[in-house]
């Protein structure tokens, strides 16, 4: 088995970026989801509620990035990170972390695209946002994902289910930072520790999908699948796909990289 693909998404609920290589965080790949939009609540935004967040395409430009508004063929360049600002204490789901508020004309353009009144954070790395405690060994922390800091997929189990739709589907569907080919279809459901090139990982629980992965990536149109599909082969009664992970060792991860599976779980829900 070896890497596929690697990707990062710089602002939560956007489109990722595809990168030969990557830092390995302990909140996990460096640059990923280190962006945010809030509400005038300071609660995070989602593509949950909000699908217009899939029109726009980034790529990486000098030291840092650039988006590019699909419709209107408008950009913005964004740097990695920002050292200064107006802290706020802002939500994502059950959590709360410290963010730091960017540059007003940011907030303005992105709220004049997608049309609702929003504001771009960035988390600093003094702001710790643990992962629930039956999936970690210590004080793991993850960045503004929505719980851990990794997901890992393989392509046999995205082939596996396209085997059973009407109209296959991209990977991209799933929002996965590791892709890897190799293997059976559903086995990174049964990692526990493992490595990819010289960094070590420990495997977590099955990734639990909701209405997102319906949306047509380019498109933003919505269906039923693939999650009535999904919904026919449960693991423990969830509707799952892809495996959460974190990184227990961290050096630089590259495409082609071998992976080797340590240990297994007797269970994809065994807890750390």
């Amino acid at each position: 088995m070896f890497l596929s693909d690697i990707i990062i998404y710089p602002i939560k609920s956007f489109p990722g970026v595809r990168i030969n290589e990557s830092k390995v965080e302990q909140r996990g790949l460096e640059h990923d989801r280190r962006w945010m939009l809030i509400d005038e609540n300071d609660k995070f935004i989602t593509i949950r509620q909000h699908h217009e967040m899939l029109f726009f395409d980034l790529h990486i430009e000098g030291n840092g990035f650039v988006i590019k508004h699909r419709k209107s063929g408008d950009t913005l360049e964004l740097p990695w990170e920002i050292d200064h600002g107006k802290e706020v204490k802002v939500t994502v789901w059950d959590d709360s972390a410290v963010a730091i508020v960017g540059r007003g004309e940011w907030s303005d353009w992105l709220s004049e695209k997608l049309d609702i009144d929003c504001r771009l954070v960035y988390m600093p790395d003094t702001s710790k946002r643990h992962i629930k405690k039956d999936w970690a060994k210590a004080d793991e922390i993850v960045s503004f994902a929505d719980g851990y800091p990794l997901l890992v997929i393989g392509s046999a189990s995205l082939a596996d289910l396209n085997g059973k739709l009407e109209k296959k589907i991209t990977i991209d569907r799933f929002r996965p930072n590791l892709v890897f080919e190799g293997g059976t279809a559903y086995e990174e459901f049964t990692w526990g520790e493992f490595r990819i090139g010289e960094n070590k990982f420990q495997g977590l629980k099955p990734c639990a999908r909701c209405v997102v992965i319906t949306l047509d990536p380019i498109t933003a149109e919505g269906g039923k699948e693939p999650l009535l599909t999904l919904s026919k082969q449960k693991v423990d009664n969830k509707v799952v796909f892809g495996q959460h992970a974190y990184a227990t060792e961290f050096g630089v991860i590259k495409v082609d990289d071998e992976i080797e599976i340590l240990n297994y779980k007797d269970s994809p829900y065994d807890p750390i």
